[in-house]
This record gives structure tokens, C-alpha cells and sequence, in this order.
């Protein structure tokens, strides 16, 4: 069996909340809008280009967005992984699994972000957003399904542009960080990523 793992990379992996939102207040103080809400940052971390971005910049996404990427990565240092990130890296690793992130970041921003926490060697690709296709669009992952011809998928990752994307792929759905959620579609949700760990083990790993 070919398994592959897709992972998001926005707090899924990272805790990058702290940044996207200093990010995003940086961006309407530009503009002179209203002062960022947790409703926006949430909205922007899962879901790509969604109500956030047609509210306040209308047909002047793509520079909104360009802006934004500049004033996110001034706030880098607020990245930081999650407690049992390296572990659960590591055990895909050591069972032989390709894995790789599949973001609605920015892919420039994305693959620095990787680098600078020294992670890249733990994955088979990276593949960030330049434009508007992104999750839960098909088309936006298969370069990498085409690439690796999975006969099986993991997709684990904490919005609803994951789990639809689960869907559209045919993979196994795995919710991360999101307790609350209790109507988003997966087969299995998890509070951290040490129990994510213990799903792969206990269910995937076979």
C-alpha cells in the first residue's frame, strides 16, 4: 500500500494564529479599516480567500492579500510549533510514509516558514497557494497526487477547506485542534497532536 499523509500547515502543525493576526491588524490599520476581530482570523486561517477578504477588500484581493503576506512575515517570530509536532513527524517518518503540507498559504511565505523551523527535510513536498486556486479544490492538490499516485490518503488539518478537501480526494479525514467543532465532516477529531499520533498508530499504521 502507497499511503500518503497531507497535512495543513496553519494551526495544525504550527500555532501561527498569533502571527496571521498581527498580520491582518497591520493590514486594516494600512487601510484605515476596522480593527481585526478573532471572527476574521478565524475565518481567514480556514477558509481561503473566504468572507474576510470579499467584506473588506472586494475585487482588491490579490493586493490585499500581497500586503498581507509582507506584514505577516515581519511577525515571525510569534510562529511556533505545537508541543507534539516533532513527534508525530517523526513517527510518520520512521514508518516509511511520504508526507507533505498542503496549504492555503502563500507557497513563498510557506516554504521560508518551514525552512526557518528547519522541518523541509521532513517532507516529500510543499505546496502553498499563488493565486486563487486553493483548498477544497481538487485541482489545487493533484500535481501532488500525481506525483505520488496514493492508493491511500491522510488528510489532517483544523478548518473546513481540509475536511471538504478530505472529501473531494477520497481520504481519511483527521480534525485537529477544533473540540468545538462538532459538524465539520472527518472520521476522526483529535484535541492535540499527540492524539492525532495515536490514531495514526492505532488505525493507519497496519
Amino acid at each position: 500500500m502507497s499511503l500518503l499523509i497531507i497535512w495543513d500547515w496553519d494551526n495544525t502543525l504550527m500555532n501561527t494564529r498569533p502571527a496571521v493576526k498581527a498580520g491582518l491588524q497591520d493590514l486594516v490599520n494600512h487601510h484605515q479599516l476596522e480593527p481585526i476581530t478573532d471572527a476574521d482570523v478565524f475565518n481567514v486561517m480556514t477558509s481561503h480567500r473566504g468572507d474576510f477578504w470579499k467584506a473588506r477588500f472586494g475585487d482588491n484581493i490579490p493586493d490585499a492579500v500581497a500586503y498581507y503576506v509582507q506584514c505577516y512575515q515581519q511577525h515571525a517570530d510569534l510562529v511556533q510549533p505545537f508541543e507534539h509536532t516533532l513527534n508525530v513527524l517523526n513517527r510518520v517518518r520512521e514508518n516509511n510514509i511520504r508526507q507533505v503540507i498542503l496549504s492555503n498559504k502563500n507557497h513563498a511565505s510557506l516554504v521560508q516558514e518551514v525552512a526557518r523551523h528547519q522541518l523541509t527535510n521532513y517532507f516529500d513536498a510543499i505546496l502553498g497557494t499563488s493565486g486563487p486556486l486553493g483548498k477544497p479544490d481538487k485541482a489545487f492538490v493533484e500535481p501532488i497526487l500525481e506525483k505520488f499516485n496514493p492508493s491511500k490518503i491522510v488528510l489532517i488539518g483544523d478548518g473546513i477547506s481540509d475536511m471538504l478537501m478530505a472529501q473531494n480526494i477520497n481520504a481519511t479525514a483527521i480534525l485537529v485542534h477544533r473540540p468545538d467543532a462538532t459538524d465539520l465532516p472527518c472520521h476522526f477529531s483529535c484535541e492535540t497532536l499527540k492524539d492525532v499520533d495515536a490514531v495514526l498508530t492505532t488505525h493507519i499504521f497496519k
